[in-house]
């Protein structure tokens, strides 16, 4: 008799597996290799970055669905469920095939000697999601990185048709290196041998310089702009006014994208770009411009800068690093006042996203991730507001408790930090924790 999903997960080591004397990459190739490679069965695009990778994946794989293409999604970390992570056509994979993709899991592990004990969960998802994909025949697999670059699971597809990187910034430093310089160097790695390579718009100039080198070793071709343009009008909490201009360079039109945040028209621009570089690779079957309007103004992104409810407005954003906390405040501004819930995870630099939070003109109330091994006490988190002279600030036990707190708030409510703090709210607004 079958395991069910239940039983499987229990199992799965929760914990990253990142031992030096284990080349990781290659022990997934040889699982890989034992299950007669099924990521070689679809055309894959590899998403690397610190902040972006999901809003480009989605916009990306709108793009390819209004092209009637079979698209296949791989994002981390999950929103609502963790299948929600592995998707076809933006529907997320049952409990049934998950156990019906992991029976074959088991069988190459069984075949190599290994266990599940020597797969983590997130290599067991990554895995999973590659052998559903050639399961239901594809035509398109998008791939975001996890943790990034050479150590990542996804490093493992090997050959991709794209390679995209999006902003890279400071993220993961206890792995991925203490400097832009390390990170970059890591998350560089993705790259293949003689492939084609987008990089972000606005990238840091020494992220640039990496990611060209790192191009140039692998004889790769390197695409850093393209003729299609996007421009940004206005922006509220809701959504983004733009102007894009398409194929033909005398037509413009205006948009507006549910994609909220300013942060979010270069994530736009890269899509943008790769759309361009993929119509120079397809010319008979390219994207055309009504095709690309159309994902666009269909396209929405659970996590980022949401509106969940009105009256009181409550948003969530996953912003859980310098980069994106800085893009948050600069979103929000400061001619509004904030009820901010507030909980990071004890492993990213929580310390320097300080001074963004407090330039905003907000309350702050304190609380924790959803996450037993990795969350930051929101006791260390309230010495570290006060050491940057927040003062406006309580704690909560939990975030029910924060939202209870705030049930007759007439500023809208945001709530960041960790995507483990935020993919709860939905469930405790319908729970009634507002009332």
């Amino acid at each position: 008799m079958s395991e069910t999903y239940e039983q499987i997960i229990e199992q799965i080591p929760k914990t990253m597996l990142y031992d030096d004397a284990i080349d990781r990459i290659a022990l997934l190739n040889q699982v890989l290799s034992e299950l007669g490679s099924p990521q070689s069965t679809s055309q894959n695009i590899h998403i690397c970055g610190t902040n972006g990778k999901g809003s480009t994946g989605t916009i990306i794989n709108r793009m390819l669905r209004t092209h009637h293409q079979k698209v296949g999604h791989f994002s981390s970390p999950a929103m609502y469920d963790d299948l929600d992570q592995i998707t076809i056509d933006g529907v997320a994979i049952t409990e049934e095939e998950f156990v019906l993709s992991y029976i074959q899991l088991k069988k190459a592990l069984s075949s190599l000697s290994l266990t599940q004990a020597d797969i983590s969960i997130f290599e067991t998802y990554f895995i999973v999601c590659v052998i559903h994909f050639s399961m239901n025949n594809v035509d398109w697999a998008i791939y975001e990185c996890g943790l990034g670059g050479g150590l990542d699971a996804t490093n493992a597809l090997g050959q991709s048709e794209y390679t995209i990187f999006t902003k890279i910034a400071m993220d993961h430093m206890a792995v991925l290196g203490s400097t832009l310089d390390a990170i970059a160097t890591t998350k560089a790695e993705i790259i293949d041998d003689d492939s084609t390579v987008i990089n972000y718009p606005n990238q840091n100039p020494l992220v640039s310089k990496i990611i060209k080198r790192a191009a140039q070793k692998h004889h790769s071709e390197l695409y850093n702009d393209s003729p299609f343009q996007v421009s940004l009008v206005s922006a509220n909490l809701t959504e983004n006014i733009i102007d894009f201009r398409l194929s033909n360079a005398k037509y413009t039109e205006r948009l507006s994208v549910q994609l909220a945040g300013k942060f979010q028209i270069d994530n736009l621009q890269n899509a943008l770009n790769w759309a361009y570089i993929y119509n120079q690779d397809h010319p008979s079957c390219s994207l055309t411009d009504y095709e690309l309007i159309n994902a666009l103004k269909t396209v929405a992104l659970p996590g980022r800068i949401e509106l969940l409810q009105r009256n009181p407005t409550i948003i969530i954003d996953g912003a859980h690093n310098v980069d994106s906390i800085s893009a948050l405040a600069d979103t929000l501004g400061r001619n509004q006042h904030y009820h901010m819930i507030v909980g990071f995870l004890k492993d990213k630099d929580y310390t320097d996203c300080m001074p963004f939070l407090k330039s905003l003109d907000a309350d702050f109330v304190l609380t924790e991730p959803y996450n037993s091994e990795r969350f930051l006490s929101k006791e260390t988190l309230a010495q570290t507001f006060k050491q940057a002279g927040i003062t406006d600030v309580t704690i909560c036990k939990d975030l029910p408790t924060a939202l209870h707190q705030l049930k007759d708030a007439t500023d809208p409510i945001i709530i960041t930090g960790s995507f483990y703090l935020i993919n709860h709210v939905r469930t405790a607004i319908e729970e009634g924790d507002l009332e």
